[in-house]
């Protein structure tokens, strides 16, 4: 089985297509000769059809002229006076007899003028032996040579029809001639004498004629006891007299085989005769120019083939040479080695699919050595940042150690402040990382409101609405700080009275939410337009939205378009952010009883 696989992965399009062009010229060649033999098929049996409207056109003339034999030989047994001198004579070697048989003689003569192609008509009087004939006289009979009188005398029937029949000629003549006879049963005194109408059997020849349908084409002709007694045209020479007794012709036209050639045989009974009749025509007479056009189109399907295959071996070419081109331009890319675009020599689908795959690769190096930028820059940036780390980790120790200076000396309430103030760098450090759970963004922002409620003194309450289940959800670091650092300068600040920040978190549907409200200044309509557009500007540098903008843009990269930032704001009433985002691109949304939620 392993090599079966391996031998079919090694067929490659070539071979493919090579099993594929000769599958289909096999077929065609099985389609060719399958319509020749169909065509072969229908020619013999039309050939046949022919054969016997041929066969009985002669066999109906053959019928008309033994017909009128037969009538001959009725209107001589129907003769009144003929019967009665033969009742007179029964005898006729007697003496008293001559002057008799003369009269028969006579009377016979003058029937047989009725039809010149008679060769005799005699009768034969079993009780002397003799003969008399108008062709010969009167002549003797051997006994052992009218066995066949004995045969037909036994049978009912009271006429019959034979060929070559031993006696019907003298014995001086016997073999010289063939003969067809009639014969008939002739009532006598105490003996039944037989009439006899003899004609020479080429008188066959008149109704046979020239059968020449095909050449070599010949006539057989056998009794009903299977002697052959006649042939025409002699296609089967001396295996002609074996044609009757080998075939049982059971069918109208059959192909036999004698001495190696084919013959298609035709067969017709004859009811009058009850002879059997057989055409034998040449095979390859009949199929000369079937052979001779299936000759031709072997040579055309060849020629054909031998076209196929060369205009195959060019559009292969012409196809595998791209496909080898581009292959070769892949192996180049794959081993990273130089690429050179491909020479494109057609515009094609092989051009397009090179041209295409040229300005593939270049898109894809120009991608690489973009990226490969990219990555050196954020190394330069990772570099700076580290650099930049040094500042805030020393800051962050120099407040832990005034921390621990304020607690030894009392001063309690600064040593708070520089707490919160270290507990403030510590969680915006974070250890480098990118997201914080909702518990710690709650604690860096109470640090960090506690600083400014330190600066502010009494100039602003806060008020926390905080859902315990979303605690453990990671956000993005710094997320809510942007937005309260702007709600306290900007809203709170401003105020003459004391005012009121709250901040929320908590899931609504599908949605985090984080909302973040003041009772500030506020803004009008056109204010908060001009803002929110400056929040939005993509290009550009803003003082005075930068940490809001930097934090929309954030937001967008990291959460997708299907964040919702909202902000409202109405002048002398406060201002309103919120932030919705939806919980399956969240952290630990698993573990929320949200979790069900387009997970």
């Amino acid at each position: 089985m392993k090599k079966m696989g391996q031998r079919r992965k090694k067929l490659g399009i070539k071979q493919k297509l090579i099993l594929l062009v000769v599958g289909h010229l096999l077929l065609f060649f099985v389609l060719v000769y399958a319509l020749f033999f169909w065509f072969q098929s229908t020619l013999e049996n039309k050939v046949s059809v022919l054969a016997q409207q041929t066969m009985e056109t002669l066999m109906g003339n053959m019928e008309v002229y033994i017909g009128n034999n037969i009538r001959l030989s009725n209107a001589i047994a129907g003769d009144s006076g003929f019967n009665k001198l033969l009742r007179e004579n029964p005898d006729f070697s007697s003496s008293s007899s001559v002057w008799s048989m003369i009269q028969l003689l006579d009377k016979l003569k003058n029937y047989s003028v009725l039809n010149p192609y008679l060769y005799s008509v005699g009768v034969y009087n079993p009780e002397s032996g003799k003969v008399l004939s108008t062709a010969d006289g009167i002549y003797n009979t051997e006994p052992e040579q009218m066995g066949w009188i004995q045969q037909m005398l036994g049978q009912n029937e009271p006429l019959a029809i034979g060929a070559d029949l031993p006696g019907v000629l003298p014995s001086f003549k016997q073999g010289t001639q063939s003969m067809i006879t009639v014969v008939q049963k002739l009532p006598g005194k105490n003996h039944e004498n037989l009439l006899m109408i003899n004609f020479n059997k080429q008188v066959l020849d008149l109704f046979v004629g020239r059968i020449e349908l095909w050449n070599g084409t010949g006539i057989v002709i056998h009794s009903a006891g299977g002697d052959l007694f006649y042939t025409a045209g002699a296609p089967l020479g001396e295996s002609a007299g074996a044609l009757a007794v080998k075939e049982s012709f059971r069918q109208p036209y059959e192909t036999i085989r004698i001495d190696g050639n084919s013959y298609l045989a035709v067969h017709k009974r004859s009811e009058t005769t009850d002879w059997t009749i057989h055409m034998i025509i040449p095979y390859a007479e009949i199929m000369k120019d079937v052979l001779t056009m299936k000759r031709i189109a072997v040579a055309v399907l060849l020629v054909i083939a031998i076209f196929l295959l060369l205009l195959f071996h060019v559009l292969y070419l012409q196809i595998f040479n791209p496909i080898k081109r581009l292959i070769k331009g892949m192996l180049t890319i794959e081993k990273g080695l130089a690429f050179r675009p491909i020479p494109i020599k057609r515009m094609d689908e092989l051009g397009f699919l090179q041209q295409r795959f040229n300005d593939m690769v270049q898109n894809e190096q120009k991608m690489r050595r973009e990226i490969l930028e990219e990555q050196l820059h954020k190394r330069e940036i990772e570099l700076k940042f580290l650099q930049s780390q040094v500042n805030p980790h020393f800051l962050y120790n120099t407040l832990d150690s005034i921390y621990w200076v304020a607690e030894e000396s009392g001063v309690d309430e600064i040593g708070e402040v520089v707490l919160d103030l270290s507990n403030f760098f510590r969680l915006s450090l974070s250890r480098g990382k990118d997201f914080i759970t909702v518990e710690e963004t709650i604690e860096h922002l109470k640090g960090y409101i506690r600083i400014q409620q330190f600066r502010h003194t009494d100039k602003f309450e806060v008020h926390w609405d905080i859902d315990p289940a979303v605690s453990s959800l990671r956000i993005m670091k710094l997320m809510l700080q942007p937005i309260v650092e702007n709600s306290i300068v900007h809203g709170l600040e401003k105020a003459a009275d004391t005012c009121r920040l709250t901040i929320q978190i908590k899931c609504e549907g599908e949605y985090l939410t984080c909302r973040v409200t003041d009772t500030g200044i506020g803004m009008d309509e056109e204010g908060l337009w001009k803002l929110w557009n400056e929040i939005k500007r993509e290009h550009g540098s803003s003082d005075a939205t930068y940490g809001l903008r930097n934090l929309y843009q954030r937001l967008k990269i990291v959460y997708g378009d299907d964040m919702d930032f909202q902000m409202t704001s109405k002048l002398q009433e406060g201002t309103s952010v919120a932030i919705r985002i939806r919980l399956d691109r969240l952290e630990g949304a698993d573990t929320h009883e949200h979790k069900g939620n387009h997970r």
